[in-house]
C-alpha cells in the first residue's frame, strides 16, 4: 500500500512532457551589481503563458555553481511588477501609404489597453528628425492623444529613434522593452546603427521588439529580424497596416507575463568577464540560458603574477613618492619667507 502510494505521488510529480513550458529569457543586467536581474518567460507548446510559477520552483546556476535567488516576482502577484515601455513609431512619408499611419495609432490604443497595470510608456516618432513625442507616463489617454495627432513626413532614421529609446530606458527597474516599428528601410540616421544598437542592447539587457510594415524586402526584414533576435525578443512582419492591432496585443500579454528574478552573485568583484547563467524551472521542457558581462579589470584565471604585482607597485611608486616629496617640501618653503612666483610655491 504504501508503495503504491509513492509511486503515485512520484508520478504526480514528473511535469507532462508535452505540456511543459520551455524557459526564454528575455533579459539580464548587472545594473545593481553585485546583484544580477533576469527576465523571462515561461511559454508552453501552444503559446500560452504560466503566469503563477513559484519561487522555489527554479534554479539558477552561474559559470555552473547554484547561487541562491536573492529576488523573486512572478507576474500574478500581490506585488506589482515595474513595468517601462519605449514605442518607437514611423511617421515618415510612406506611412501615409494605405493608411499605415492610421493602422498604427489604432494599433496603439489596443496595446495601451492590454498593458499591466501601472506600466509607464514613453514614445519616439521619426522621421526626418527623432521626436521624444512623451516622456515616461501613465496617462494613456494624454498618449493616445499625442500619438493620434501624428502626421506622416519625411525620411526615416529608424536605428537613431532606437538608439534614444535604449538610452531612456537604460536606469529603468524592473520589466523593461522597445518596441520599434518601421516600414521602410534606414535612410538617414547619423549617430547609430544595427551593430551598434546590438551592442548596447546585450550590454543593458534590453529586448527590443522590431515590426516591420509592408514589402520585407523594402523594410529590410532580415536585419530587423537580427535585432530582434540578438536581444531575444521577436521580429513581427505585418503585410498590411490592419494586421498590426493583433501584434501589438501579442506584444502586450508577453510583456505581462513576465517574470523578474534577481541574485547576488558569489564573485562580488568586477573583473571583466562574461559569466554563462542557467535558469531551470521544475516543470520545464528547457533550461533558459544567457549570459551577463561584469565590466571591469580582467583578472588571470591563476590570480596576478608576482613579477606584475611588483611592477605595478613599482610604477605607483615612481607616481606617489615623487608627488608626496613635493607636497612636503612646499609648506617648508612657504615658512622660509620665500616669495611666490607666478602664483606657485617655490621650492
Amino acid at each position: 500500500m504504501i508503495a503504491t502510494t509513492l509511486a503515485i505521488l512520484a508520478l504526480a510529480a514528473v511535469p507532462d512532457s508535452g505540456n511543459a513550458p520551455e524557459v526564454r529569457v528575455s533579459g539580464v543586467r548587472e545594473h545593481d551589481f553585485p546583484r544580477i536581474t533576469i527576465q523571462f518567460e515561461l511559454v508552453r507548446p501552444d503559446g500560452s503563458y504560466v503566469r503563477d510559477a513559484r519561487r522555489d520552483e527554479f534554479q539558477v546556476e552561474e559559470e555552473g555553481r547554484p547561487v541562491a535567488i536573492d529576488d523573486f516576482q512572478a507576474p500574478v502577484t500581490t506585488e506589482r511588477i515595474p513595468t517601462t515601455l519605449v514605442l518607437v513609431l514611423d511617421r515618415s512619408g510612406s506611412m501615409r501609404n494605405e493608411d499605415r499611419i492610421g493602422g498604427l495609432k489604432r494599433a496603439v490604443s489596443a496595446f495601451l489597453s492590454r498593458l499591466p497595470a501601472g506600466s509607464r510608456v514613453a514614445v519616439i516618432a521619426f522621421g526626418s528628425e527623432v521626436e521624444e513625442l512623451s516622456p515616461f507616463t501613465t496617462d494613456f489617454e494624454g498618449l493616445e492623444d499625442q500619438v493620434h495627432a501624428l502626421r506622416a513626413r519625411g525620411a526615416t532614421r529608424f536605428y537613431d529613434a532606437v538608439d534614444r529609446a535604449l538610452r531612456m530606458l537604460q536606469d529603468e527597474p524592473g520589466r523593461r522593452a522597445v518596441l520599434a516599428l518601421t516600414d521602410g528601410e534606414d535612410t538617414d540616421s547619423q549617430d547609430a546603427n544595427l551593430d551598434s544598437l546590438i551592442a548596447a542592447s546585450r550590454r543593458l539587457g534590453l529586448p527590443v521588439y522590431t515590426l516591420g510594415l509592408g514589402n520585407e524586402r523594402q523594410i529590410r526584414a532580415n536585419d530587423l529580424r537580427q535585432l530582434a533576435e540578438a536581444t531575444r525578443a521577436r521580429y513581427f512582419p505585418a503585410r498590411r497596416a490592419d494586421e498590426l492591432t493583433s501584434i501589438y496585443e501579442q506584444i502586450a500579454e508577453r510583456i505581462g507575463s513576465t517574470y523578474l528574478l534577481a541574485y547576488r552573485t558569489d564573485r562580488p568583484v568586477p573583473d571583466g568577464t562574461l559569466r554563462p547563467i542557467q535558469l531551470a524551472y521544475r516543470q520545464g521542457a528547457s533550461t533558459g540560458k544567457t549570459a551577463v558581462f561584469i565590466p571591469g579589470m580582467v583578472v588571470p584565471g591563476g590570480g596576478w603574477s608576482p613579477m606584475f604585482l611588483a611592477l605595478s607597485a613599482t610604477l605607483a611608486a615612481l607616481v606617489i613618492i615623487p608627488r608626496f616629496r613635493s607636497h612636503i617640501q612646499a609648506p617648508s618653503a612657504s615658512c622660509s619667507g620665500s616669495t611666490p612666483q607666478n602664483g606657485t610655491l617655490s621650492g
